[in-house]
């Protein structure tokens, strides 16, 4: 019983309460706000999504801006490095060509001997470099060597000099060996030198076909005599 009393003056007092305009005010406020907080979450939240992936695109475009400037300040400085060596491009290309250039190599060669006024006896290139029909490019060129053995006759200096010569030419020689060995050529001793010589160039290694191509060229003549005064 009591308590049914103590139940009845709180409804009471609340119902006293509530019929003050201060609390109804108080409590619809508190409605507006809660309404307006469910609401903003939802019409923020993609704001603040928005926001948030504008600044990491914003941190990643300063990191490839600054990346973009120092590719522009490297670039900047190969091309004033280019410029202050391209009157020597033509000595490079001369000495390591950009195609094998075969047989302005054996010219090259024959002429430096005919002028030590040696004797090419003969002349074997081991493998015939196919000519390109486009122009290389060097990313995909690769240094490639010509081997190619000479024999020549003549006394000792003439042949150190030939070699001397071979080495200080604008068109690379490299000369891997010598081997030395004498023979009689018309009733007299004479000294033979046979040298392996590499004539380096830029290009890309032969196919399947221009290998066929050398082996028939190899089972045909492979061999040229030659002379000199």
């Amino acid at each position: 019983m009591a308590t049914s009393n103590r139940r009845h003056q709180l409804i009471g007092v609340l119902n006293q309460f509530y019929a003050q305009p201060v609390a109804r005010v108080s409590f619809e406020l508190l409605i507006s706000i809660l309404v307006i907080v469910f609401f903003a979450a939802f019409a923020i939240r993609p704001t603040l999504l928005t926001m948030s992936d504008l600044i990491k695109e914003i941190d990643e475009k300063r990191t490839l801006d600054k990346a973009l400037g120092q590719k522009i300040s490297a670039l900047g400085s190969a091309q004033g490095e280019f410029q202050s060596l391209q009157s020597r491009l033509v000595v490079l290309d001369e000495a390591i060509p950009s195609q094998p250039d075969l047989v302005s190599g054996l010219k090259i060669l024959e002429k430096i001997a005919s002028d030590q006024n040696l004797a090419i006896t003969a002349l074997t290139v081991s493998k015939i470099p196919p000519e390109p029909t486009e122009p290389i490019v060097f990313p995909k060129a690769k240094r490639l060597n010509t081997l190619t053995t000479v024999t020549v006759t003549g006394d000792y200096p003439t042949i150190r000099q030939f070699v001397e010569e071979l080495r200080n030419s604008r068109r690379a020689f490299l000369v891997e060996s010598i081997n030395f060995s004498t023979g009689d050529e018309q009733g007299e001793r004479v000294l033979k030198a046979s040298l392996s010589i590499n004539m380096p160039y830029f290009g890309v290694e032969a196919t399947a076909a221009s290998d066929a191509l050398n082996a028939t060229a190899r089972s045909g003549t492979t061999t040229t005599p030659a002379g000199g005064n």
